[in-house]
């Protein structure tokens, strides 16, 4: 049953029973017990009034609560879903920088198995290459044969 529908029948109760209390009365029996059933009356109905108040605000709380804990967790989704986007453009910023090592990788085995043959050979190679990174093979060739001829060869062609 509504609080309000509770709360409408404990007042008609304490109504009922005021006037049953002042109400003219005949015999003393019935004046005994209509007597106190009248008081009995308006304190359960004062009772009754007072609990589905209390239960009546007590709802209205909850509501107000639970609106305000959706907002908290809005803004807790909102927060997850900030810290997976910045997780997940992390993980791609490592991908990306492991793909560039990977390839850094590949291009100095490629300039070191360019810079195996003999002097005339290489330069032969790196002449016919498109667009190679002078640097690189310059870091190579002094890594592995440090040849000054080459190395010269290959600063002079970089600049």
């Amino acid at each position: 049953m509504h609080p309000a529908a509770k709360i409408l029948v404990g007042a008609l109760m304490i109504v009922v029973g005021a006037f049953l209390s002042i109400g003219p009365l005949s015999e003393q029996v019935a004046t005994l017990v209509l007597g106190g059933v009248g008081p009995l009356l308006v304190l359960i109905g004062a009772f009754i009034v007072w609990l589905e108040s209390d239960e009546w605000k007590m709802e209205r709380q909850n509501k107000e609560s639970k609106q305000k804990t959706s907002g908290l967790q809005e803004q807790l989704k909102t927060a997850q879903s900030i810290r997976d986007r910045e997780k997940k453009e992390r993980e791609d910023q490592k991908r990306q920088e492991q793909q560039r090592q990977q390839k850094n990788r590949k291009i100095q085995r490629d300039y070191t198995d360019v810079l195996e043959e003999t002097v005339e050979e290489a330069k032969e190679t790196v002449s016919n290459m498109e667009d190679p990174n002078y640097n690189a093979l310059i870091a190579a060739e002094r890594r592995d044969k440090n040849r000054k001829t080459l190395i010269q060869w290959l600063e002079r062609q970089s600049e």
